[in-house]
């Protein structure tokens, strides 16, 4: 072996040693900060890019922080509503009445951005994830602007279906739909603006989302509804049915467009236990049309318990008026939904 072959194989017997010993001990070459940790945008150029970084324990926590700190950028909670204030009418042949009237159309957009990537995660010396979130505007403006394109065309064909349809419960179904669809619309192109404003100049819908909100609101004081409720003490029950029918802007008056029927039971059923004693429960509702058409049916029933029988009903009625408003209006808004979809 010559001597420069003696040579190269030191230097390698003692990489290798060097390497080991860093493998055993756990050390490693300096963890440098990269420059997208600190700026961003000296990786990202902002003409093109908008992006966000985020940390965290666990690389998806830094990701998911990212997201959440690039999505600040725009607004994050858009909501829709209309209402109306309190009216009370009252003649010799019914009362018409209207309460605080909200449209019901919400959209929650946080950390709802379309064309997020994560790009790059870095890990510090204490263990400490860095994510950076970032989307590309041209890019991005293209998706922006077909999904843009297909709310805009489903909103005005929600609408001019309404206008030629007789049926009034129809109407408020499609009415709804294209407010839900243009308050959509509407908070993309509010993005847009952010993503790439030149891209956003062109989009002026014919129909505003406010235009949208006074006719829904205008059709469903059309919309009257008669309210009996057999058993019901202290007219708790009628407070709820009352509470769901006005908070999709419909009306308590003749004459009705809808009837909400209903009955409510609370019976002691004889039991007692460790100082409890109980009762059982049990409210029916029916609203259907005029044509005795089923638009929401509703059973809620259990048992509850206290010390005294007043106590125990009080917590079943407590127990009702907890649970049917969200059940009610989930099938109400269900049945909307579904004449929405039919032809």
């Amino acid at each position: 072996m010559n001597t420069a072959q003696h040579v190269s194989l030191s230097i390698k017997t003692i990489c290798g040693m060097c390497l080991l010993a860093a493998l055993l001990s756990g050390c490693s070459t300096p963890n440098r900060i990269p420059a997208w940790v600190e700026n961003p945008k000296t990786v990202y150029p902002e003409a093109r890019y908008l992006s966000a970084v985020g940390e965290g324990d666990t690389r998806r926590a830094a990701e998911n922080a990212a997201a959440a700190n690039l999505s600040r950028i725009f607004e994050a909670h858009i909501e829709s509503d209309e209402r109306v204030l309190d009216q009370i009418h009252e003649d010799r042949k019914s009362i018409d009445r209207t309460t605080d009237f909200t449209s019901d159309i919400s959209i929650l957009s946080s950390q709802k951005l379309h064309n997020l990537r994560h790009a790059e995660t870095w890990r510090n010396d204490q263990g400490r994830y860095y994510a950076i979130a970032y989307l590309d505007r041209p890019e991005t403006a293209v998706i922006y602007r077909d999904r843009i394109g297909e709310l805009v065309s489903q909103t005005e064909f929600f609408i001019n279906t309404a206008r030629e349809t007789d049926g009034i419960l129809k109407k408020y179904g499609l009415l709804r739909s294209a407010l839900r669809l243009a308050a959509e619309s509407d908070r993309l192109i509010q993005q847009l603006k952010v993503i790439h404003a030149p891209s956003a100049a062109g989009f002026i819908p014919e129909y505003p989302v406010r235009q949208i909100e006074t006719t829904l609101a205008d059709t469903a004081r059309q919309i009257k509804v008669q309210i009996r409720i057999d058993g019901d003490m202290a007219d708790r029950m009628r407070q709820i049915a009352e509470q769901l029918i006005t908070r999709y802007g419909f009306v308590i008056g003749e004459p009705a467009v809808l009837n909400l029927n209903g009955q409510i039971s609370i019976q002691p059923t004889g039991e007692t236990a460790h100082g409890l004693v109980f009762v059982r429960y049990e409210l029916d509702l029916r609203l259907s049309d005029l044509n005795d058409n089923v638009i929401l049916a509703l059973n809620e029933k259990g048992r509850e318990a206290h010390k005294t029988m007043e106590q125990a009903r009080v917590r079943a009625v407590r127990t009702i008026e907890n649970r049917v408003p969200a059940a009610a209006a989930e099938r109400l808004d269900a049945y909307f939904d579904l004449l929405t979809d039919q032809p």
